[in-house]
């Protein structure tokens, strides 16, 4: 089972969106027990061959784009590192996704009860669960990771995770296996266990570290210390990660595989080539035109996941150009999306690969989505009024809006290296031709660009966001202060209305007063479109053939990847 507990809210990697409260907040979910090991499964059919639960071994050959950074949770930061990550020391509860609502479930954490005045968490481990070097797991362990997170030296990325809890005491360790998290105040239940639920780091091997160099310590570049379903063998930077199973794990199943290798190739197209030739068995996020070729592959199966993955147009509004919402709202008014998905998210076969999108919210938390939003039309000549009504108007009639002598001009930026974007800069610079407006289109490095969008240097931009499961638009949408500078506001929005109903929204413990909130406020930053909201696009990722027991999950491609499994007969490595 694949944890969320660790993501973060990056716009390089997760987003921080909504969760779905699923149990009384006044009491724990039943205890259930975590996952062992051992296949003790009985006999069942799984396509064409039985399953009896014994066929062990082989090993899953996944290509990836770019390698990680490390493995230690408080510093963390890629992708890859975090998903390899989340198979050598699991996050302290388990995620699954079920009926557009996440769900936490037992792991280290076997139960855990909240307060009845909503601000206090206690969690109770297993004690049975061993690192890797065979000392147990405590609840000092999971104190001390809590420790360098919030550490100002260690600059983890998730020290807003801590943002609410008690600033004189934010956990306390009761006894060896228990552990309580203090709050300011309750708020979403979800989210305040998944604030506290990043996986445990060893301390009596880390306390004597120098915490401004923990990047750079071995526990995060050499030889992690975990307690999961998987081991790590070896890394070579920018080439291979192996892990193997790890016939000790506790808190989950031990894995029917027997490795998982990561094979970095940073070229898509030799990834979909090694897919090709057998090297390679997973390649993830497969661009759409490619998706009814690979599905022709004899070896290859092709898997849908949910709607993770959002576009948008950022419209600076610290360039005069973008400060009125007439503006803004004419932008989007004079792209058709629609015909955009038609004629580059939609297969050869005809399957549409994305659905327009109208906030950061990902549709599949059904509980935030309404399916009757009513989006912008695409109508040229009501934008146009709209612009002359902002007083945009081609005044010398050389066939560009002009305004107080200024014409209407400006560069549109996105990362380098995106085909999708890249065709989407090419559709706006047509569309805004036709209504007197000059676009200039850069692509920049993608480092650089995801900087200058930190940064606000630049006029207009088409980037995308992860969709996280967590429901706080405070990064994005709050207005930034000096002591909140909301490094993820890249338009430098701010609604005093939207500030209002994000704070009803995070400071209540109440599902219904949540969403009461934040389906307004979705509604009134759509009003005002600080983003051209594009399309959320489905990920589809191509695995070979020989892998049983897959089921595509919104979460993770790798989710519950302990349980796949290949019959004896194809097993391709052997050892």
């Amino acid at each position: 089972m694949i944890s969320l507990s660790r993501r973060l809210p990056l716009f390089l990697g997760t987003l921080a969106t909504s969760l779905l409260f699923l149990f009384s907040c006044d009491k724990a979910p039943q205890k259930t027990p975590a996952k062992g090991g051992g296949n003790d499964k009985q006999a069942s059919v799984k396509g064409d061959v039985v399953d009896d639960g014994k066929d062990l071994g082989d090993t899953l050959v996944w290509a990836v784009q770019s390698d990680a950074d490390g493995f230690l949770p408080p510093v963390n930061e890629t992708a890859t590192g975090g998903a390899i990550m989340d198979l050598l020391m699991p996050s302290f509860m388990q995620s699954d996704f079920k009926d557009g609502r996440l769900v936490h479930l037992p792991g280290l954490a076997e139960s855990w009860e909240q307060s009845e005045d909503k601000n206090h968490i206690t969690f109770h481990l297993r004690k049975d669960v061993l690192w890797d070097d065979g000392k147990p797991i405590t609840a000092w362990d999971q104190a001390f990771c809590y420790d360098l997170i919030r550490d100002p030296k260690v600059l983890s990325p998730r020290r807003p995770f801590t943002d609410r809890m008690d600033d004189a005491k934010p956990y306390e360790v009761l006894d060896d296996y228990t552990i309580r998290f203090n709050y300011k105040w309750g708020y979403n239940i979800l989210t305040m266990m998944s604030h506290a639920g990043m996986s445990p780091v060893p301390k009596h091997l880390l306390e004597g570290a120098d915490r401004t160099q923990l990047r750079e310590h071995p526990l995060n570049k050499k030889m992690p210390v975990g307690h999961g379903p998987f081991r790590l063998l070896d890394w070579k930077r920018d080439q291979s990660i192996r892990i193997s199973r790890n016939p000790a794990c506790k808190i989950q199943e031990v894995p029917r595989l027997n490795r998982i290798e990561v094979k970095v190739i940073p070229e898509y197209a030799t990834r979909i080539a090694e897919l090709k030739s057998g090297k390679v068995d997973l390649v993830e996020a497969l661009r759409v035109k490619d998706i009814e070729s690979v599905r022709a592959y004899p070896n290859v199966k092709i898997y849908r996941r949910g709607f993770r993955f959002m576009d948008y147009i950022a419209w600076n509004q610290q360039n005069d150009l973008f400060k009125d919402r007439r503006v803004r709202r004419a932008l989007t008014m004079s792209i058709d999306i629609q015909r955009f998905i038609r004629a580059y998210l939609t297969t050869k076969g005809g399957e549409v690969t994305a659905m327009p999108a109208y906030s950061t919210f990902t549709p599949e938390l059904k509980d935030y989505y309404d399916p009757d939003f009513k989006l912008l039309p695409y109508d040229p000549a009501k934008a146009k009024a709209l612009l002359a009504e902002a007083g945009w108007t081609d005044s010398d009639g050389d066939g560009v809006l002009d305004k107080d002598g200024k014409k209407f001009s400006f560069t549109l930026l996105t990362n380098a290296g995106n085909p999708r974007r890249q065709d989407m800069g090419v559709v706006v610079k047509e569309e805004l031709d036709k209504l007197g407006i000059l676009v200039d289109l850069e692509y920049m490095e993608g480092n650089t660009f995801f900087g200058n969008l930190r940064k606000k240097e630049y006029e207009a931009a088409i980037s995308g966001w992860s969709a996280g499961l967590f429901p706080d638009p405070s990064d994005i949408w709050m207005t930034a202060t000096k002591e909140k500078p909301r490094m993820f506001n890249f338009t430098g929005y701010s609604n005093p209305e939207a500030d209002k109903l994000i704070d009803a929204g995070l400071h209540t413990s109440d599902l219904e007063t949540e969403k009461a909130a934040y389906k307004k406020l979705l509604r009134i930053i759509y009003e005002d479109q600080p983003y051209t909201f594009l399309f959320w696009r489905a990920e589809y990722f191509a695995l070979d053939k020989r892998f049983r027991g897959v089921e595509p999950s919104v979460l993770s491609v790798l989710k519950d990847v302990e349980t796949w499994w290949v019959p004896k007969a194809e097993q391709r490595y052997k050892f």
